[in-house]
């Protein structure tokens, strides 16, 4: 029965409906309720650049006009979280940010961290359509048909294209923005070679698109809208199901690159799916050199650059150029940059320091755990303390790295901590103490640096695509550089490959330590392509006429640029003058290498042939080594040190058959001042032992990698024959490649010991003797066989010549070694006081005793040195540069001397020639100072000693090396072992002989040794 008959129904009906119609008002009330708590909160725990903040997409300026918010949208997202869905989790390219428009729709907008006014062009000199033709015109024939071909396919949208996708979906290891670009020339290569066009598909974090745009006239790299269907979000590459993909280096099997690429291109041919997809197993950077290797060894004809450590290959300039140009907010921001800190392409020099990779050094600091989640973002640590010291440190060499590079040029400083950029662009850096001051400039206006790797590590991190755009900005800024200073890690490398490695130093280890510069780091090196660099039957198939040249390296320290400062207000200097000097030299190069050779002992000669060619063909020989090191807490000495025992070096190397090489580091390498010549030997010691056989924190002793032999053990005083002879037994018996040699100590008696066993194999019946600090005789002929000046010095040689006139054995050198740590100097300014002086570490005034010590001594010197040639020009050297202004500007006084019958002129009176316009000179072995350029005047010094036809020098053995370059045949010795004076004529320089002894002989000397006449010099030659 109805209720309707009933009125007495509705009566007991209405109590109910009244409750349900309040239950339903109660519940809106909840939900209403509900969700503004759930608004609210999302924006206290979100922030307003991390969560839905309508306020900062309604009112920020820096979205412009064109910018549309989608409203419908962004309630959508609300109603989501309401309902306990995680929009952030989602694994595709919308994120927060989906109300804005698409990229490739060109309605960008420009909400870069530091929101700076993008109002600037967009237009860049070093990327967009006006570079594509070069670019592709710079690649191999096999890269530009491709390109073509690769251009008319995707023209053409057909739905039979096949693609080879570079893919980087949830958990593939992909690395950071370089390192998924840096394979990228061998993926070319491979997708060429299996007719397939290349696409790129990120789904982590974001699309490259999102960044980068293709260009009308380059290739679209991005993948068809097919694939994105096709494309399960949520596993990685490698378990996809639409579609295959290819891992490579997959599995335990040790196999050659070539076998790797051969396998990739035979499964790729086979599938005949519209999509594959390749990858690595592992962001393992020698495996991708490895790959790179290949896509060289069919770019370019006979010879082919060398892929290490975190490099791109030198044509990724001209690839990335041909394929990519950032996105117009990205260019805005580029350009804005760009004009107010005055930098134009190809005239600036980047520096980047990579200060939050978690480094060994940096876990030392902070520990493990915290450096690797400080470098994913998710802990910070306070820019103080230790942790502000190591960055610093870092920062200071870095900087000084890139100045060495191109001093003239402004430095755009970079770097993932604002702090660290913050603090470097606040403080002026200097080069070369008070050589040269520099401004450097940086953005340093924004928040932490993000890393494109960290998205994969922490899913709860809520990202917005424009807070990659300043490490895309810093990146292309570097490649429109002149020169690169970068560190650890690929992004620094990244860039210097897009300014095409023209021009970079590496200014880190792999360890985390700074590596000063200048150091070999930075060099490009070549190596032969062979047919095993090749892919099955291509060295007979390949179009040679469509390869690039033969590559040349590039040796950083052989770049002019790289080894002059500008120093200011300098007119009338050397270092302004130097760029109109030749870099030939009469006394040393090519030209003197053969008549050197031909003065040597025919042993020598023999080993020098032998050596030459070990070198020539060391990837078909193999040869052995024995490396003369100078590292890290090893006590060298000075130049002259390291020199002395040189001749016996070569003797011991030519018994045990290995190829001598010299190393240093400490505080710099050798091939900084001097070079092989092309008639001579490279005494260079290979890469390989430099990059992974020696370790630089290590000294000789400690290293693991190689054996060290050390000769005049401690506590044993066996004859230096002897000591000889059972060196040689022990290096024939190591089979390591390698093999480093010292001396215990640098006692200079030890040296003149073994010296004598040099001069025993080299003359026959008597032999000259080797005392005090004295070089041998034949070291001006080995000298000139080896080695010659880098052709900055050379330049500065020369031009210091011609200006004071100097002819090459026309002229007499005087040396005053001035603040050696004698008993005098010491009685005058304190033990601990006389060793800073040494060190230039600490300065004394020019006056009082000090000077009129000094001032003695230089008298004596200068006396000598004319009592040898009367009629020489005399060039005046010191390690004070006080000592030297004073002798230039007061003309020296002979007075009488009851010494000498040399008949002057009464009171005749002399001036002296001398560079008087340096700072203090630089001894080598005090290691702080880390700039190449302070040495060389050291470097000069030395050589034109060598030029001259006498020498007279005092204590120490850097005088004595001059004189030995110069033949030893005329010199004088004006002070004794102490210190105290020697007045000339003295005996102290005559070169005696000694008839041969068993405590020299080693039992095989056979023919070829060299008369030795007589060496005792009479006091004849003042006369």
């Amino acid at each position: 029965m109805s209720s309707r008959q009933y009125p007495g129904n509705r009566r007991r009906i209405a109590p109910a409906q009244v409750q349900g119609r309040l239950m339903a008002l109660f519940v809106r009330l909840f939900i209403a309720f509900f969700c503004v708590i759930v608004f609210s909160n999302y924006i206290l725990l979100h922030g307003g650049r991390s969560g839905l903040d309508l306020t900062y997409l309604v009112n920020n300026p820096v979205l412009g006009d064109n910018a549309t918010i989608n409203y419908e949208n962004i309630f959508s997202q609300l109603r989501s979280v309401e309902k306990g869905e995680d929009t952030t989790q989602e694994k595709t390219n919308n994120y927060r940010v989906q109300s804005l428009p698409k990229i490739d729709e060109e309605t960008e907008i420009t909400a870069s961290a530091s929101q700076r006014d993008n109002t600037g062009s967009s237009f860049l000199t070093m990327y967009g359509e006006h570079r594509v033709q070069h670019a592709i015109e710079s690649l191999p024939k096999w890269l530009q048909d491709y390109f073509a071909w690769h251009r008319d396919q995707t023209a053409k949208q057909s739905p039979d294209t096949k693609y080879l996708v570079i893919s980087c979906i949830a958990e593939d290891k992909c690395g950071g923005f370089s390192d998924r670009l840096r394979p990228l020339p061998f993926f070319l290569f491979i997708a060429s070679r299996v007719n397939r066009v290349l696409c790129i598909y990120w789904a982590r974090p974001f699309g490259l698109d999102r960044f980068l745009k293709p260009l009308k006239r380059g290739i679209d790299w991005r993948c068809p809208a097919d694939f994105e269907p096709l494309v399960n979000k949520t596993v990685a590459s490698r378990w996809q199901t639409n579609f295959k993909h290819h891992i490579l280096y997959y599995g335990a099997k040790k196999r050659s690159v070539v076998d790797v690429a051969t396998e990739a291109i035979t499964a790729i041919r086979r599938n005949t799916g519209r999509f594959y997809s390749i990858g690595f197993k592992h962001q393992d950077f020698a495996k991708i050199d490895a790959t790179n290797m290949v896509f060289h060894a069919h770019s370019y004809r006979d010879r082919m650059p060398v892929a290490n450590a975190w490099i791109h290959v030198p044509l990724m300039e001209h690839i990335f150029r041909a394929m990519f140009q950032p996105i117009e907010p990205i260019a805005r921001s580029i350009n804005d940059t760009m004009t107010r800190f005055g930098l134009v392409e190809n005239q600036y020099t980047s520096v980047h320091v990579r200060a939050k990779y978690p480094t060994y050094e940096l876990s030392k600091i902070v520990g493990d755990d915290k450096s690797i989640k400080h470098d994913l973002g998710t802990a910070s640590i306070d820019f103080s303390g230790p942790y502000r010291d190591y960055l610093v440190g870092i920062g200071r060499n870095a900087l000084e790295c890139g100045m060495l590079l191109e001093p003239s040029n402004k430095i755009f400083f970079s770097s993932d901590s604002p702090d660290l950029t913050k603090y470097v662009t606040d403080n002026s850096s200097s080069l070369g103490g008070e050589l040269h001051e520099y401004d450097v400039v940086g953005i340093n206006s924004r928040y932490e640096i993000q890393h494109l790797e960290q998205s994969r590590h922490d899913e709860n991190i809520d990202l917005d695509h424009v807070e990659f755009y300043p490490i895309i900005e810093d990146l292309l800024i570097m490649g429109g550089s002149q020169c690169v200073a970068h560190g650890v890690g690929s992004f620094g490398a990244f860039g210097a490959g897009l300014a095409g490695n023209r021009c970079r130093a590496i200014h880190r280890a792999p360890s985390g330590k700074p590596e000063r510069c200048p150091n070999i780091r930075g060099d490009n090196l070549v190596v032969n392509i062979t047919v095993s660099d090749l892919i099955s039957d291509e060295y007979t198939s390949l179009d040679t006429e469509g390869l690039l040249p033969p590559t040349k390296e590039l040796i950083m320290n052989e770049v002019e640029e790289f080894n002059t400062i500008p120093k200011e207000g300098a007119k009338d200097t050397i270092e302004n003058s130097e760029a109109e000097g030749s870099p030939y030299l009469t006394m040393y190069g090519e030209h003197r290498v053969e008549s050197s050779l031909a003065a040597l002992p025919e042993w020598l000669r023999t080993y020098f042939i032998w050596h030459r060619h070990q070198t020539n063909n060391h990837e078909t020989l193999n040869p052995k080594y024995m490396v003369l090191n100078c590292l890290e807490r090893e006590k060298c000495g000075g130049i002259s040190d390291r020199f002395r025992a040189l001749p016996y070096w070569l003797l011991l190397a030519s018994k045990v058959d290995r190829v001598i090489c010299i190393y240093w580091s400490r505080p710099l390498g050798l091939n900084w001042f001097l070079q092989p010549l092309q008639n001579g030997i490279d005494w260079r010691c290979p890469r390989e032992f430099i990059e992974k056989i020696v370790d630089l924190s290590l000294p000789s002793k400690s290293q693991k990698n190689y054996p060290h032999v050390v000769l005049f053990k401690k506590g044993s005083n066996p004859p230096v024959n002897v000591v000889t002879l059972n060196a040689i037994k022990r290096i024939q018996n190591i089979k390591d490649k390698y093999v480093s040699v010292s001396f215990r100590d640098r006692a200079f008696l030890k040296i003149n010991d073994a010296n004598m066993v040099f001069h025993a194999s080299s003359y026959k019946d008597t032999i000259p003797i080797a005392n005090a600090w004295m070089h041998v005789p034949l070291i001006e002929h080995i000298f000139r066989v080896m080695f010659e000046p880098i052709e900055p010095i050379a330049r500065r040689i020369n031009a210091t010549m011609a200006k004071l006139g100097l002819v090459e054995n026309k002229y007499t050198s005087v040396h005053v070694r001035a603040r050696y740590p004698t008993t005098k100097m010491i009685r005058i300014m304190g033990k601990i006081e006389s060793k800073e002086h040494d060190k230039k570490d600490k300065k004394l005034s020019f006056q009082g005793e000090y000077k009129q010590y000094l001032m003695e001594i230089a008298s004596n010197a200068l006396e000598c040195g004319m009592l040898l040639e009367p009629h020489n020009k005399i060039f005046f050297i010191s390690d004070s540069i006080d000592l030297t202004k004073y002798v230039m500007s007061n003309p020296i006084v002979i007075p009488p001397n009851d010494l000498h019958n040399i008949t002057f002129p009464k009171n005749a009176t002399y001036q002296i020639v001398a560079i008087d316009s340096r700072d203090e000179i630089k001894h080598l072995e005090h290691a702080q100072y880390t700039n190449h350029i302070e040495y060389y005047p050291l470097i000069e010094d030395l050589l034109i000693m060598g030029g001259s036809r006498c020498v007279s020098h005092g204590i120490g053995s850097f005088g004595a090396f001059g004189a030995g370059l110069s033949g030893n045949r005329c010199r004088a010795i004006h002070r004794s072992p102490m210190g105290p004076i020697s007045r000339c004529p003295n005996d102290r320089g005559d070169n005696f002989v000694t008839k041969e002894t068993k405590d020299f002989l080693l039992g095989d000397e056979g023919e070829g040794r060299l008369s030795s006449e007589t060496y005792s010099t009479s006091f004849a030659r003042y006369n």
